[in-house]
């Protein structure tokens, strides 16, 4: 195990080994060492942690009060961009991997399906008639597995990640099922969205989705379409796509 790889996940609730700081949830892991995490004015987290490795990957955390004020339903799924924890007013603490030990995990909250939209970009149709097997598992299970990845938009609650799972639960005739909630912002959840989707679509959903981008967010979906598709520009085959590589 390099010193970069951790257990720790971002739901996690986790404890301070040294027993100076309270208990908090885990909502990032950025892949850096402490040696190259500065707390703004103070320096690198290697500098306030000098016993622990300076390899040592940095984990994020909210102190519980924290959290409830700012981000109340989080449940991991998905980090929250420190850019929005600075914008939103979210103090987050710096901690070596090592120096917290998991202690339990943020479960998923259970909403009705009536509470939880697609993402405005999601143009895939699903067929109830190919997918019967599917669907009755789910009704048979009483909730879809592995469990949905909503972030909340206030009033309401949009799929970052689940779409099928929550239509087909939707169809099984279930009111409510689990999911885990994360707080991204609309640029955010768009890049997440596009991540787990874009390349699996065909070009025809792709072009749907991409309009629907550029709609929403004008000159800065390119950014999009050059990420989460190889050529950054209309949609190609998925072997063109192959050919061409993809850089996450």
């Amino acid at each position: 195990m390099t010193d970069l790889e951790t257990s720790i996940s971002t739901g996690d609730i986790v404890e301070d080994l040294e027993g100076t700081s309270p208990n908090g949830i885990v909502v990032n892991r950025p892949p850096v060492p402490i040696k190259d995490w500065e707390i703004y004015g103070k320096g690198p987290v290697s500098a306030h942690n000098p016993e622990y490795p300076e390899d040592d990957r940095v984990i994020i955390v909210l102190y519980e009060d924290v959290l409830e004020e700012h981000y109340p339903e989080y449940t991991g799924g998905r980090p929250i961009p420190m850019k929005q924890l600075t914008a939103d007013g979210a103090k987050p603490y710096a901690f070596p991997a090592t120096r917290l030990e998991t202690i339990g995990e943020r479960e998923p909250i259970e909403l009705s399906l009536d509470a939880i939209n697609p993402a405005s970009f999601h143009a895939r149709n699903f067929d109830a008639g190919g997918n019967r097997d599917y669907i009755d598992a789910i009704a048979v299970r009483g909730r879809p597995k592995p469990i949905p990845l909503v972030r909340d938009c206030g009033e309401r609650y949009e799929i970052l990640n689940g779409h099928k799972r929550v239509w087909a639960s939707y169809v099984a005739g279930l009111e409510e099922i689990p999911v885990h909630v994360s707080y991204l912002n609309d640029f955010a959840a768009a890049q997440y969205w596009a991540e787990r989707h874009l390349e699996d679509y065909d070009p025809d959903e792709q072009q749907v989705a991409l309009d629907r981008l550029r709609d929403r967010f004008g000159d800065r979906a390119h950014a999009i379409e050059r990420e989460y598709l190889s050529t950054g520009a209309d949609p190609v085959s998925k072997q063109a796509r192959a050919d061409g590589g993809h850089d996450e």
